[in-house]
């Protein structure tokens, strides 16, 4: 069996279900009474097509149990954010204690998160539809989740900007910060490059799989 089936063959139904039940579970809680409704809507177009692809592709392209889970964790951060519109949610006075003042942290955590949660699954749907190994997996990893990142600033103001510019400050969330989308993307660049960094020393010491 070669490492691409291998990746995949402890990946049953039973999983995958449960994982889309619990995420299904705290969006519908989420759901209920957000900050504001339409930015609600427009924060969760990108989760309805998310959740789609992966159903829809589940039989032909199954992914590992660690692929789902860290999708579905970065999901749950992004939905527990949209109840808010990305404003101050409960734990950003503790963001902001522990890591100091300034804009809102809590849409940085999403950020910093999105690299260091999904860097690992499109690595590993690069490995099998690219067939790159190695250091060029990681390296095309991280220029996907940089290319993806980027293009997702672009959306959120194309958006904005056909459905609702009357919203732009509250769904951008700049915040204030002519650097908002740049420092956003930095967050994505680092996340992916630590977790995809300790995955290649941890492979390298024979500790995690290739």
């Amino acid at each position: 069996m070669n490492a691409a089936k291998s990746l995949v063959a402890t990946t049953k139904p039973a999983f995958p279900v449960f994982v889309l039940l619990a995420y299904g579970g705290f969006w519908a809680w989420m759901a209920i009474a957000p900050l504001n409704r339409f930015d609600w809507l427009l924060e969760n177009l990108l989760i309805f097509l998310c959740v789609g692809v992966l159903i829809g592709t589940y039989r032909r392209f199954p992914l590992s149990h660690g692929a789902y889970l860290g999708i579905a964790l970065f999901l749950a951060l992004h939905t527990y954010g949209s109840h808010s519109s990305y404003g101050a949610t409960p734990i950003d006075p503790l963001l902001q204690q522990l890591f100091g003042g300034g804009r809102l942290p809590y849409d940085r955590l999403v950020h910093l998160a999105y690299g260091v949660l999904l860097a690992g699954p499109i690595r590993e749907a690069l490995r099998r539809l690219a067939g790159v190994r190695g250091f060029a997996a990681d390296a095309l990893a991280v220029a996907v989740v940089l290319a993806t990142g980027a293009f997702y600033e672009l959306i959120e103001m194309w958006v904005t900007g056909l459905v609702a510019p009357e919203m732009g400050a509250l769904f951008l969330g700049s915040q204030g910060d002519p650097w908002d989308a740049q420092h956003d993307m930095e967050l994505e660049l680092i996340g992916a490059v630590a977790v995809l960094g300790l995955g290649a020393l941890l492979r390298r010491l024979n500790l995690f799989a290739k």
